[in-house]
């Protein structure tokens, strides 16, 4: 039924986001162990980078590899990376059964050349060996669609993640 009155944000608001009908069903979510935190980073090849870029906050998908508290990463060279930047680094898992892993590394951000001087220098073999990782080598005479030729990586340096929990019941009352 059409009014002429226009509905009030809380009335909006219960339509949109309706509350279960008990505590039991609301979705829970736990902080991630190490071993999870881990788990997301070395099963996962895709993130996405955040980083201040003229008075915005830039937001980049990357193909990546992590290793040993630093992430090796490629993209194309005209992008836009900052070098010796704070960033902050986010890939995200999710199962058929809908639930969820989040990890988010903050951490410094460096372009890897292969004349580079200063701290990223003696880094371009073991970056280059990992980022090989990513993709299988070009074919024949064609030359890869995934072009991606700047190398950087991410030294990380605080990192944390939140998962869901499962959705049945029988386990929420069990906790």
């Amino acid at each position: 039924m059409l009014t002429d009155q226009p509905q009030t944000t809380t009335e909006t608001t219960r339509n949109l986001f309706p509350l279960p009908a008990a505590p039991h069903n609301l979705p829970l979510f736990k902080a991630l162990k190490q071993s999870e935190i881990q788990a997301v980073l070395l099963g996962n090849a895709v993130g996405r980078v955040a980083f201040p870029l003229n008075g915005r906050v830039e937001l980049l998908s990357i193909n990546y590899v992590y290793v040993n508290g630093w992430i090796y990463g490629r993209t194309a060279a005209a992008t836009f990376l900052p070098r010796n930047a704070a960033v902050t680094f986010e890939v995200e898992d999710r199962s058929a059964a809908g639930e969820w892993r989040r990890v988010v590394v903050h951490g410094c951000l460096d372009l890897v050349e292969s004349d580079g001087e200063g701290e990223t220098s003696g880094i371009l073999g073991k970056a280059l060996s990992r980022i090989r990782q990513l993709v299988e080598p070009a074919t024949g005479d064609r030359p890869s669609p995934l072009l991606r030729d700047q190398l950087f990586c991410v030294r990380v340096m605080e990192i944390s993640g939140r998962g869901s929990l499962p959705a049945t019941p029988s386990l929420r009352s069990a906790s």
